[in-house]
């Protein structure tokens, strides 16, 4: 991999910045609980924004099992992903930055990247240690035999590997790309997987549908067994192109958008009612997510998700497109509390491996933070202090504690974010509690902010330098 280089700062500035702020230490392997290993299941949605849930602030469509959930768990309110679908999905499922993996671009449909098997994910590491696992829905990590979920360590995988973009004929992005249309396919572990339908518009709006069928299936199937196991499920929506399920088109009288977002909340309560029912509650992980922000395509506001109080959307560096919402249910462990506390999506891997007895491997430099002591109660903080952000294999921005660093942003094509948003002048930084719009930046006050950040800037990057 090419080493990324940056800008060289005086060593006078040494004397501005202590030696504080954790390292993200991440141990080699966690000891198995005496308890029974619990059930994890993953919901993760599409280009959903932050303020598109009522429990985040959202007033446009009702999401009353969503916010039950938060509220009955921990609810992420600086809940930080990486900037795009298929960096964010292998970020995720490796607790790696996506940098390490080569996936730190959107995969286009046909292109040769993805998850090589090298790479240790969730399932994989579940399955070390006992469980049984399946995905249903979309994996955008890799469309090559080798690099599907089958070989990844899922047991089984229903659905589409890329986006959902190529139902939309009328996208110029489609129309340039010239790409098929997205197979659905289905697999078992270690075998070619068999296409059993296709991803038309049509269809669309039914299969996040016939995904929550699934699942559900497989949650009554497996509680009946004593193996644990480990269920992802990634929704198509609300991605574009927006196409509500019949039974809510027009349901929530505020546009498409909205109505898929209460076809969301609708699955995300059957999967939750199902756990319940097959009596598994009690020792069962939810964890609810987004993989970024929202886009805004759509020359219509109200079809577009909302980031809240956050400026950007999906694919900038801007907290609109790397706060989600984010949210970790367990009845009886995970007291119900809203956080504060920065928090990110690799930190799953080292805290789910705590919980089930799996390894992290210690091979590799792992990016995720052992979150478990503060999710449980037995510490008043997260365990992460900064995140280092990359877009498009280039560094771009530094999240320190309530301090933003931007180096770089990329405008999007067909983004209706304003074009000033990437004509500002760099640096840019932003204290994001006082600032949570990101207007205005303090590169050039006399407090030293951009001179203490410059330094934890080659502090951060230089670990991750040494360890490439």
């Amino acid at each position: 991999m090419t080493k990324h280089r940056w800008p060289a700062f005086a060593s006078v500035l040494l004397i501005l910045v202590s030696a504080v702020g954790a390292s993200l230490p991440v141990k080699a392997a966690f000891a198995q609980s005496a308890d029974k290993k619990p059930n994890i299941v993953v919901l993760m949605t599409d280009n959903l924004g932050y303020g598109d849930l009522g429990i985040y602030g959202g007033l446009r469509a009702p999401t009353p099992r969503i916010d039950q959930l938060a509220r009955e768990g921990a609810q992420l309110r600086d809940f930080q992903v990486e900037p795009a679908c298929s960096p964010s999905r292998a970020a995720f499922l490796t607790g790696r930055m996506s940098v390490r993996s080569g996936n730190d671009v959107i995969a286009q449909p046909g292109a040769p990247s993805g998850l090589d098997a090298k790479e240790v994910t969730l399932a994989r590491m579940l399955k070390g240690a006992g469980y049984k696992t399946a995905m249903y829905g979309k994996w955008h990590v890799g469309e090559p035999p080798e690099r599907q979920p089958q070989m990844h360590g899922f047991d089984e995988f229903w659905g589409i590997l890329n986006t959902s973009l190529p139902t939309d004929p009328t996208n110029p992005d489609v129309q340039t790309m010239n790409v098929p249309m997205q197979q659905i396919l289905a697999a078992k572990a270690g075998e070619k997987a068999q296409q059993v339908g296709q991803m038309t518009l049509e269809y669309r709006g039914q299969i996040d549908h016939d995904i929550t069928d699934k699942a559900v299936a497989f949650i009554k199937a497996s509680a009946k067994g004593d193996q644990p196991f480990f269920l992802y499920l990634p929704f198509i929506n609300p991605h574009h192109p927006v196409v509500a399920n019949p039974e809510f088109k027009g349901k929530s009288g505020n546009g498409t958008y909205c109505d898929v977002l209460m076809e969301i909340d609708y699955n995300t309560g059957r999967i939750v009612d199902a756990i319940v029912a097959a009596g598994i509650d009690d020792n069962t992980i939810v964890i609810w997510m987004s993989d970024n922000g929202p886009t805004r395509y759509s020359l219509t506001p109200y079809e577009n998700g909302d980031t809240g109080p956050w400026t950007g959307e999906l694919g900038s560096v801007f907290e609109g497109g790397l706060r989600t919402a984010g949210m970790i249910r367990w009845p009886g462990k995970i007291k119900p509390m809203v956080s504060d506390d920065l928090f990110h999506e690799m930190d799953f891997f080292p805290t789910l491996a705590r919980w089930a007895g799996g390894t992290v491997p210690n091979d590799r430099p792992m990016d995720g933070v052992d979150q478990a002591d503060y999710l449980l109660g037995k510490q008043p903080h997260s365990n992460r202090d900064h995140v280092l952000v990359f877009y498009n294999g280039e560094f771009a921005a530094l999240r320190y504690r309530q301090y933003k660093l931007i180096r770089a942003v990329y405008p999007r094509l067909g983004s209706l974010v304003a074009k000033s948003e990437y004509l500002r002048e760099m640096p840019l930084v932003y204290n994001l509690k006082a600032d949570p719009k990101e207007q205005f930046n303090l590169s050039g006050g006399a407090d030293g902010i951009l001179y203490a950040l410059a330094i934890k800037e080659q502090q951060f990057r230089g670990a991750y330098e040494k360890s490439i």
